[in-house]
């Protein structure tokens, strides 16, 4: 496979990843999503949309990006070697400058931002950089096993045997305080909900999360372009046996989330759906894009997401601007049905898809990525 092909194949497949993580972040836009008890928060025909996001979408695509941060890592390495360059001066130049985007991100715009989480993440995976796909690989199911049988099982016990109904608030205001702040249209009301939340995540990632909830995925990644995943896998000539195995994954992973699905105010099941079954869908995806894309009717389909995947950074920033301002800024949180937020969701980033295919004629790297780079290597 040529490089321009395994380009494709990640640039697509990050742009796809895009879709499904603002499907999921505009349910924290524009409503309580966190903070509330759903039941109570959507009926009709939202009701049926949130079951149905929650099984295919929320949990199911940050593993992905995630993962191809890991891959993204490893293929800079490989580059450096390439081109007999030290790997570490650059490599922490270009995740400090995320870190710092990050936290600025975070506090500013959007509580949920990924980019301090795996900034600091990355700071951590890149230490083992000269292992090989095989100890990587066994390093990251180490780490999610630990996470599953000493972390999260014992959490989801408690939680089901006493009160799996809770909800969590993690600002320190209640649900009819955030609604109206939020609903103000004033900035800074908004900003007192954004700075406490991105307070108690960066202290989760620092603490836990990096280590248990992103270094696996990390890894793995890193193994994966080691092992040249997806070169491998195009040219698999048992490919269609190994399909059906990636659809065995992809339904135990749906198996796992449905029971929160049905009953999706239980914590409990919240656990088990993200932690279980959100990652065995997300690497059931990434599988199946890779195997279809050997299909030119499918990449002809999927080439409009690698247009975004060029522009990820900018994208991902510009999707957090526009949707506090039609949220916050315009007033609109908690008022809108959620058919009406995912309607939203698809025109504004139809439009991203118009603006990165029309920017990418004229410019090779987007403004935030050209900055980026510049930062990484000094020139």
């Amino acid at each position: 496979m040529s490089t321009q092909q395994r380009i494709f194949e990640l640039d697509a497949l990050r742009g796809f990843s895009l879709l499904g993580i603002v499907l999921m972040n505009i349910l924290t836009f524009s409503l309580p999503y966190e903070e509330s008890f759903l039941p109570d928060l959507v009926k009709g025909i939202d009701e049926s949309l949130l079951r149905g996001v929650t099984l295919f979408v929320i949990s199911s695509f940050y593993p992905i990006f995630t993962f191809l941060f890991g891959y993204g890592l490893a293929i800079m390495y490989k580059h450096s070697l390439k081109r007999s360059m030290k790997y570490y001066p650059f490599i922490y130049r270009r995740l400090i400058f995320l870190l710092i985007l990050g936290a600025l991100h975070g506090f500013l715009l959007f509580s949920g931002d990924i980019l301090f989480s795996y900034a600091f993440t990355g700071m951590i995976a890149v230490l083992f950089i000269k292992k090989n796909a095989k100890q990587l690989f066994k390093i990251g199911i180490v780490l999610y096993v630990i996470k599953v049988f000493i972390l999260i099982l014992p959490t989801f016990l408690v939680t089901l045997f006493d009160d799996p109904y809770s909800t969590i608030n993690i600002s320190g205001y209640n649900v009819s305080e955030i609604v109206n702040l939020k609903q103000s249209g004033e900035y800074f009301n908004y900003l007192k909900i954004n700075v406490a939340e991105n307070i108690y995540n960066i202290i989760d990632t620092v603490t836990f999360s990096a280590y248990f909830e992103f270094l696996p995925y990390v890894f793995l990644g890193m193994a994966a372009q080691k092992y040249n995943l997806i070169e491998k896998v195009q040219s698999n000539q048992s490919r269609h046996r190994h399909i059906l195995y990636v659809f065995v994954m992809l339904v135990v992973g749906y198996a796992f989330k449905m029971p929160y699905v049905i009953d999706y105010g239980n914590q409990a099941f919240a656990i088990i759906s993200a932690m279980i079954g959100g990652p065995l869908v997300a690497f059931s995806y990434i599988l199946l894009f890779i195997y279809c894309c050997q299909f030119n009717q499918f990449s002809k389909v999927v080439r409009i997401f690698k247009y975004p995947g060029k522009l990820s950074l900018t994208v991902y920033l510009m999707q957090s601007f526009i949707f506090t301002f039609i949220f916050v800024g315009l007033g609109f949180y908690n008022k809108l049905p959620l058919y009406e937020s995912y309607i939203i969701v698809f025109i504004v980033y139809s439009l991203q898809l118009i603006f990165c295919y029309m920017y990418l004629k004229f410019y090779r790297y987007g403004p935030i990525e050209w900055l980026w780079r510049k930062v990484t290597y000094l020139k």
